[in-house]
């Protein structure tokens, strides 16, 4: 990547910061993926790019707002509800951007999403959800799990271990309560397998999850041919060569290969530059949400080259900002995750132009 093309992403930043600031109070969802929520995180992580603190304080301006505005009303879900306003936070306070009394300042959060699970599970509440309250459960016990003599730890923990039956569930049974689960799409199947893989890192509840894995490759191989959810593809693939690694009957360590074959051989077909572009934007909050690495993805240096071109078309960019609207503001599919999606490009650049200076001062 060249300067050019760095200070041409550094002036769509620039752009995108100034439209967000002017137009990110009038959304009304306050969610991570879609809202509020994830447009501060943008925010948070160009401050520090930036080292200019006025988008700092505007991204502590919107996270005051999302605390005035939660309500009663405030759905639990995971990409517009409190489990992923809390899974920010949570993050934010892990990545030294605020700091705050985890427990003090979710509280509130922590009750309602307490309340909403009694309720019903998110998990099927529409084909467009995800396991929320096992990814903000996570969250809250980050770092604290090697306590053992906190009740309110323990008691995180045994929510973890409920949540693993609701998998077993609707992995095994295709059923929760009394509604029947035709088949999960592969969005909700990342988000049980992230949920699944880090109890097992965990070791909250090693045999039944290790029992659960044997289920995978059924519910997988119906979503192999769906062409619609690449981004969705590409994460299943990291996590299929996590279990691989896990698994040690070799019929299903061979299933899972052979699954994961057929995923890597899969393009971005018939994709319109917005659609493309959507995509790429996905992929970034994913690696945020399930620090997934795909470093390792031959297709994807190929198809970044492709999306900046498209983000370096004037006309491309002046059509996206006539479209704008308060629900494409987000990082979903939205402005946020495009400006998230070019600052990994610019670190990328960085980190590539570091490791070429280590290796001529090694050469030298």
């Amino acid at each position: 990547m060249d300067q050019d093309i760095i200070q041409q992403i550094n002036s769509r930043l620039q752009r995108i910061a100034n439209v967000l600031i002017l137009n990110a109070s009038f959304t009304d969802n306050l969610g991570l993926l879609n809202g509020k929520m994830g447009i501060a995180i943008f925010f948070y992580h160009y401050a520090r790019y930036t080292g200019n603190k006025t988008y700092e304080n505007f991204a502590g301006e919107l996270i005051d707002e999302i605390y005035e505005e939660i309500n009663y009303g405030t759905p639990a879900d995971f990409a517009n509800g409190l489990t992923g306003i809390g899974w920010g936070i949570e993050y934010l306070v892990k990545n030294g951007f605020v700091e705050a009394d985890r427990d003090e300042t979710l509280k509130e959060i922590d009750n309602g999403v307490f309340g909403a699970s009694l309720r019903m599970p998110v998990m099927i509440s529409n084909q467009n959800d995800i396991l929320g309250f096992g990814l903000y459960y996570l969250s809250r016990l980050y770092g604290r799990e090697q306590i053992e003599d906190d009740i309110s730890i323990l008691h995180l923990k045994q929510i973890l271990i409920y949540l693993v039956d609701d998998c077993e569930r609707l992995l095994v049974h295709k059923k929760f309560l009394d509604v029947n689960i035709p088949f999960l799409n592969t969005a909700q199947l990342n988000s049980i397998l992230y949920y699944l893989l880090e109890i097992h890192r965990l070791e909250l509840f090693p045999v039944k999850v290790g029992k659960l894995f044997h289920y995978l490759p059924s519910h997988i191989e119906m979503l192999v041919d769906k062409n619609d959810d690449w981004a969705d593809k590409q994460t299943l693939l990291q996590f299929i060569a996590k279990l691989m690694k896990l698994v040690s009957e070799a019929g299903l360590k061979n299933q899972f290969r052979k699954i994961a074959r057929l995923i890597s051989n899969m393009d971005l077909q018939n994709e319109n530059d917005e659609a493309f572009i959507n995509q790429i934007t996905r992929l970034n909050w994913h690696k945020l949400v399930y620090t997934v690495d795909f470093t390792s993805n031959k297709n994807l240096g190929k198809l970044s080259e492709k999306a900046m071109a498209i983000v370096n078309d004037e006309e491309n960019w002046n059509q996206r900002l006539d479209k704008l609207n308060k629900d494409n503001l987000g990082l979903n599919n939205g402005l946020a995750g495009l400006g998230l999606a070019l600052l990994n490009e610019i670190r990328k650049c960085n980190n590539e132009e570091m490791k070429e200076l280590k290796n001529e001062k090694i050469a030298v």
